[in-house]
């Protein structure tokens, strides 16, 4: 049949199985079973759109022709303990907001180096410095908006992952943090945004604009990396 030569995928191959532990799951049981069943108030109309779908099932006995014993006890030995992967997970969250964490810092205690960008190449003709640039973007970089790969990306979830970790009594306060910081975050992202398209070139725009809007994203990301900081005191992160 065209079904079984395909690559079965087993884990739908295991759920499947264990659903035909139930008698009354209907794609388990045999053609002739369905057709008696219902063969009292089905129309020949009915029963011809039966057996054509009938023929392109798969029964329980060629599903186990394909899935030997051993190949089934393989795959039941593939999946790590359910513990140990929260664990893991646990583990690597912890990191991703301590990470974070030092990140925004960094940003914050470097604003204008970070935010500035100097070509190197091209050189005031009066002073002979390098012509350099407001970078408001490169708050994204650090707020977790440009990368999957970076510790704050989805930061809010991250959180929300290590909230059995928190004292009951801290709920309200650790659950205000993460609105919190997803609140600053979104506007940060947004002040930085329209920084970037506040120049000259644009109509009511100059390098007052830009500063504007650049503060602005600044005072957010302070926001943000605040509440960063309250979620990681209650969690008692080090």
């Amino acid at each position: 049949m065209p079904f079984l030569s395909r690559p079965l995928n087993w884990t739908a191959a295991l759920l499947l199985l264990l659903q035909c532990a139930r008698p009354t799951f209907s794609f388990c049981t045999s053609p002739r079973q369905r057709r008696n069943t219902a063969i009292h108030e089905s129309s020949p109309q009915k029963q011809q759109q039966d057996w054509v779908h009938e023929s392109a099932l798969v029964s329980r006995r060629q599903l186990f022709g394909v899935m030997s014993a051993a190949s089934l006890s393989s795959v039941l030995f593939q999946f790590p303990p359910l513990a140990l992967a929260a664990a893991d997970t646990t583990a690597e969250d912890k990191a991703k907001i301590l990470k974070g964490y030092e990140r925004l810092s960094y940003l914050l205690d470097n604003w204008d180096k970070l935010t500035t960008k100097c070509s190197g190449v091209e050189k005031d003709p009066f002073s002979g410095k390098p012509v350099c640039e407001k970078n408001p973007l490169v708050i994204q970089d650090y707020i977790g908006y440009k990368s999957m790969n970076d510790p704050l990306f989805k930061a809010d979830k991250t959180l929300r992952r290590l909230e059995d970790l928190v004292p009951a009594a801290k709920d309200a306060d650790y659950f205000d943090a993460i609105e919190k910081w997803s609140t600053a975050v979104e506007e940060a992202s947004g002040m930085a945004y329209t920084s970037s398209w506040a120049g000259p070139q644009n109509p009511n725009g100059g390098d007052l604009a830009i500063d504007y809007y650049l503060e602005r994203s600044k005072k957010q990301v302070t926001d943000a990396r605040d509440a960063l900081q309250s979620a990681i005191s209650i969690l008692e992160l080090k």
